[in-house]
């Protein structure tokens, strides 16, 4: 049965064109919308979903006023990449800070990919944006690449070791690895190793766009003895076994003593995606103090006390022009 347009519109500005997570009750509305539209055409969930703030024809002129315009798909504006995979990641991971949420939480893969392919036939002349031979894709499993990283801003320093770890949600997570460190947060395409070229000789080209930047992209370290020295985080390990790649690391003071061995990770949260999660599991095996950075918030007390605990530092992320 076909939705009336008055239902399309309700529907659209309830799920399409808000950025406020869903509350709980409406878990089971997102689920029984999600099966009704398993036999629908991409083009219909797209007027059910996207035409109200993007157009029926893909031109950008919907009938929802937004505080910036929607993009035309028609002239190319594809934020993060033209390909269906690329379209697909931006629909169902949503854009943070602006009214485009994700649409992972109400359609499944294949409802999302159908829509991708409607949306990619807007512009069926403009040439899909490939990757090169060194242009790293993420796939269905994070990946993890270390190298000289370029400053992430003009008079920043270039960090001679450094590595990124790039998500299947679109995500990517830029570090110095000296004395380990979160500098940026990126969403979009991921590495393109031109140095290989030139056997490692010249710095990594990120591709994704900066949604966030730690403290000005030169962040202090967050960890201090309870006597105030500094402690040192040096790197043991990366992994990619689970949806979000995790760095593994150990605090030192001036003295090589250990005071903790931690895992962090990071992921975008549900809803509107405008934060981002930096998560620490943390074996501390001497006390010490962890300080949150300026812009961020932490979830827990300062006080890290001897054992396991886990802490949360929130990061607030900015739309995407």
């Amino acid at each position: 049965m076909k939705l009336t347009h008055l239902t399309s519109l309700f529907v659209c500005v309830l799920f399409g064109c808000n950025d406020a997570p869903s509350p709980p009750t409406e878990q089971k509305k997102h689920a029984s919308i999600a099966t009704e539209t398993d036999t629908e055409t991409g083009k219909d969930m797209y007027m059910l979903y996207c035409a109200q703030c993007h157009g029926p024809t893909g031109d950008g002129k919907g009938f929802i006023e937004l505080d910036r315009p929607a993009r035309s798909f028609i002239d190319g504006g594809f934020s993060f990449g033209n390909t269906v995979h690329a379209i697909s990641k931006t629909t169902s991971s949503g854009i943070p800070g602006t009214p485009m949420p994700p649409f992972a939480d109400i359609l499944n893969a294949e409802q999302i990919e159908r829509i991708a392919k409607h949306v990619r036939s807007f512009a069926p002349t403009l040439k899909e944006a490939t990757a090169s031979e060194t242009e790293m894709v993420v796939g269905e499993s994070p990946l993890v690449v270390r190298g000289m990283i370029p400053p992430v801003q003009d008079g920043e320093k270039l960090h001679p070791r450094g590595l990124v770890i790039g998500n299947p949600d679109g995500f990517s997570y830029e570090y110095r690895a000296d004395d380990v460190r979160l500098l940026a947060i990126r969403q979009g395409r991921f590495i393109s190793r031109e140095d290989w070229g030139d056997r490692g000789g010249s710095p990594l080209k990120l591709l994704g766009k900066i949604t966030v930047l730690v403290q000005g992209g030169d962040p202090d370290s967050m960890f201090k003895t309870t006597d105030g020295e500094h402690l040192r985080a040096q790197l043991k390990a990366t992994s990619t076994v689970s949806e979000y790649g995790t760095v593994r690391y150990i605090l030192l003071n001036e003295s090589g003593e250990v005071f903790a061995t931690i895992s962090e990770y990071c992921k975008p949260t549900t809803g509107a995606r405008a934060l981002v999660e930096q998560q620490f599991a943390i074996e501390a095996l001497r006390p010490f103090t962890m300080t949150p950075l300026r812009g961020t918030v932490m979830n827990g007390d300062q006080l890290v006390s001897t054992g396991i605990s886990n802490r949360t530092v929130i990061h607030a992320t900015k739309g995407s022009e």
